[in-house]
């Protein structure tokens, strides 16, 4: 359905704070109008409920409607519905849902289905359900009853990170099998009758996979002889890491021991081959990890954070650690996640979560896409409109919930500083000249004509652009990105550059500022397309001139085939799948280099497998686990073209179907595993099936941390 519709929305959005509750009561949701689905505050369904819809269907199964339409929706009555299934990822991180009484005949309750339902305060389970899957009630903090009317068999972490549960009853005449790990952070009960929990390798499970590895023999050393650890002054950040983690893993303790005499060494080698190299060797007589900076120092410490796994990936083994040498080095220098709080906000508290978990797989780039059409999310103290007006998103084609939210600039601030300590640099980005509606409902005077243009509610691409024959739209953007050079210290910047326009960049055509200025750059009329694509170019060429020359940043942008020309020092995004030839060739003219991101490997927001999050979407393919892994950053190519023309790697995370922070990390894992490993780990000793075996015990400490992940690569 789409359609704008802001004051409308902002009006219901507004009165369904102050109203009574509505209760919806039909056999289906299909064919009921979206505002009533989205004012609902309570919902009874009678039908017979589809565990799954024909892929990409507007609007989907009822499951899917209750989770992202119904937005408001505290009590669901399906006691009179039929369903076999609960589907996996039912009403994944709804967080308003307060209690749901289930289908009196379902047989199974899917993973992760009531995933972060955290005002959930109370569960029945029917007779009838045989199997509750992974992780399904996981971080429902406010769950305090669970009552087992039958006896299912109740998968790891079930009802993990549940801290107010206290009462579980069992009504019927048999007992529930409970895995050792459904209750895991919350409680244990019925001990004897805990699943048993199976050790699947001694080999060591690393993400990504080190250049060399070679297990020792004999006895390593045991962490409760380990009397101190060693570093110099340049390495306190490094040696905080290394302390927070040996107090939570390991029996590490050196006044509890007086016969402890070993030491844990921190170092740095000039010598080793590159700055994010590092070198770790555990013996009988401790532990060294030197590195050719802090920074390979702090990789070696993330690659010991997954040797205290053990090969569950359940617990630590705080005891004792194996013999065993690593030599490591990234293949590329530059490994990032681009998240998108533009479509949907990320809260502050919700990013920070991030940082540690990507670099656990030594990714060192956090990219923020902190502008779009639906919203503008950073604070610019030049113009305060740009959050006061454009800063909430009034929803996003079905999903009609307000999305308010943005960042001061103090915050970011200490966000940024909060990533470095983690080796992680944040990127901004200013999209431009496309994909810029929040900031021309702002600031009309930036496009052409000065038209007054409502805040996008959809997916897709707006013909609204920024006017480049207008003076006060550089200099706008000149504004935008000297705050941003006081905010981020990153050396880039991105500028987006890509779509800009249906059709592309038509509204320059007939704007009289555009066509003077083509006038005074002499661009003769012979291609409409091309002559406005000159004007890209030309505020190209005046953004990245200030950018590298007056505030020292390396501007990056989304690479575009009638883009032809760029200037060189940039780095261009190779996103469109299909078109990373096009783009490495085109980057080779210009002398600029490629951060590989094609969608056919490294959009995470597609689903990983069909009927997978997000079901209904603008047509999203799907990108399987295996082709995530299939990404070889040569492409094709030798060595020295790796070394010339790859800049890094990126998985980018768009937010339109991503609708809450819990599903940032579900589209991310396990194929964030693949790019990481893309990234770090030489192609080898990269083998698909291994990584495979090396992946569990990572999807299982996710789990077990309250991380959401994606588990439909075990289907």
């Amino acid at each position: 359905m789409k359609i704008f519709r802001p004051l409308l929305w902002l009006a219901l959005s507004l009165m369904s704070a102050t109203t009574t509750a509505q209760t919806l009561t039909a056999e289906h949701l299909a064919g009921i109008p979206l505002e009533e689905c989205a004012a609902a505050r309570s919902v009874k369904l009678t039908g017979q409920l589809a565990a799954t819809a024909p892929w990409s269907n507007r609007g989907g199964t009822d499951w899917r409607q209750l989770r992202d339409v119904c937005w408001q929706v505290r009590h669901i009555d399906l006691s009179e519905a039929q369903a076999d299934v609960v589907p996996d990822n039912a009403l994944h991180s709804r967080h308003h849902l307060q209690s749901i009484l289930l289908p009196q005949g379902v047989r199974e309750i899917g993973s992760q289905a009531f995933f972060a339902c955290d005002s959930l305060e109370e569960i029945v389970i029917p007779a009838t359900v045989e199997r509750i899957g992974q992780s399904a009630f996981s971080q429902c903090r406010r769950l305090k009853r669970v009552v087992f009317e039958g006896a299912p068999v109740v998968g790891d972490f079930a009802f993990a990170g549940c801290p107010a549960l206290t009462d579980v009853k069992v009504q019927g005449s048999g007992r529930p099998q409970f895995s050792v790990l459904a209750f895991y952070g919350t409680r244990s009960i019925y001990e004897e009758d805990l699943m048993d929990l199976d050790t699947l390798s001694t080999q060591p499970c690393l993400v990504p996979q080190p250049a060399v590895l070679r297990c020792g023999e004999g006895d390593g050393f045991e962490w409760a002889d380990i009397k101190q650890v060693r570093a110099p002054k340049s390495l306190a950040n490094e040696r905080a890491h290394l302390l927070t983690l040996l107090e939570e893993a390991t029996n590490f303790d050196p006044k509890a021991n007086p016969k402890a005499h070993l030491s844990i060494t921190l170092a740095i080698d000039a010598s080793l081959p590159d700055a994010e190299a590092y070198v770790l060797d555990a013996t009988a007589e401790g532990l060294t990890i030197t590195g050719g900076s802090p920074a390979g120092v702090f990789w070696g410490i993330m690659t010991l954070r997954q040797l205290l796994l053990d090969s569950n990936g359940t617990r630590y083994d705080r005891y004792s650690l194996a013999p065993i040498h690593i030599e490591d080095q990234p293949r590329l220098h530059i490994r990032e996640v681009m998240v998108d709080p533009a479509r949907t906000f990320i809260p502050m508290s919700e990013l920070r979560k991030l940082v540690p978990v990507l670099a656990q797989y030594k990714f060192n780039a956090l990219h923020l896409h902190l502008s779009d059409d639906q919203a503008w999310r950073m604070e610019v103290k030049k113009y305060p409109l740009l959050t006061q007006k454009a800063s909430t998103r009034l929803g996003m084609d079905d999903m009609l919930m307000p999305n308010p939210g943005y960042y001061t600039q103090k915050e970011m601030k200490e966000f940024v500083r909060y990533a470095a300590q983690y080796h992680m640099i944040v990127i901004p980005e200013l999209e431009m000249p496309g994909h810029e509606v929040a900031a021309i409902h702002a600031y009309p005077h930036l496009t052409c004509g000065g038209v007054q243009v409502p805040m996008r509610t959809i997916c897709g691409v707006s013909n609204e652009l920024l006017c480049p024959g207008k003076p006060s739209t550089l200099q706008f953007v000149k504004d935008v990105l000297k705050e941003y050079k006081d905010i981020f210290t990153a050396p880039y910047v991105h500028l987006g550059g890509d779509e800009a326009g249906m059709p592309p960049l038509g509204n320059w055509t007939n704007c009289s500022d555009c066509q003077q200025l083509k006038r005074q750059l002499g661009i003769a009329p012979v291609d409409q397309r091309a002559d406005n694509w000159r004007l890209q170019k030309y505020l190209f060429d005046e953004t990245i001139t200030y950018l590298r020359d007056e505030l020292g940043k390396t501007p990056m942008y989304w690479y575009e085939p009638d883009f032809k020309e760029i200037q060189s020092g940039c780095v261009t995004f190779a996103w469109r799948g299909g078109q990373t030839n096009m783009a490495i060739e085109s980057a080779q003219q210009n002398g600029v280099k490629v951060m590989l991101c094609p969608g056919d490997h490294c959009y995470f927001d597609y689903p990983m497998t069909r009927g997978d999050m997000p079901e209904v979407n603008w047509g999203m393919p799907v990108l399987s686990l295996k082709a995530a892994y299939g990404l070889d950053p040569a492409w094709g190519h030798d060595e020295s073209f790796e070394r010339e023309t790859i800049f890094g790697v990126a998985g980018t995370l768009w937010g339109e179907s991503i609708n809450s922070p819990e599903r940032i990390t579900y589209q991310l894992f396990p194929r964030g595993f693949a790019l990481a490993e893309a990234g770090w780990s030489p192609q080898s000793v990269r083998q698909y099936e291994d990584f495979l075996r090396r992946i569990h015990p990572h999807m299982m400490d996710l789990q077990r941390r309250g991380v959401s992940v994606s588990l439909q690569h075990l289907r």
